[in-house]
């Protein structure tokens, strides 16, 4: 659920925006406007991937994941969300726990990824 009150599914540029924008905006935790998470800076955030199909759940085209990160960094291709958290040029990134299966499928995420965030910065 984002700060939205929508579900976002995971495997969507949606989702990713979503999810990481919590931690960029701060929320309440479990509802409750007592107990909140702080927001972090956006130097502190990144957001991890799934690497390839066969890396898990939730994997999402190089395309749709440079969507989510120009969603946050820019505001702009955020598609149905709106992130609360403003634009944050600072964001760290992303990284993919499945380094394994990205060296299987010929580098695929650190190929289309790393010239993709170079750019953006």
């Amino acid at each position: 659920m984002g700060l939205d009150n929508q579900y976002h599914g995971m495997g969507s540029a949606e989702f990713h925006a979503a999810m990481t924008d919590m931690l960029l905006a701060g929320f309440p935790v479990a509802g409750n406007p007592d107990r909140r998470f702080p927001a972090l800076r956006a130097d502190q955030v990144a957001f991890g991937a799934p690497s390839s199909v066969s890396a898990g759940n939730g994997y999402l085209a190089p395309a749709g994941v440079q969507s989510a990160v120009t969603c946050l960094v820019r505001g702009e291709g955020c598609g149905g969300y709106t992130p609360r958290s403003g634009t944050n040029p600072d964001f760290r990134g992303l990284m993919t726990w499945s380094i394994n299966w990205d060296r299987y499928y010929q580098w695929e995420f650190s190929r289309n990824h790393g010239p993709y965030l170079r750019a953006l910065s």
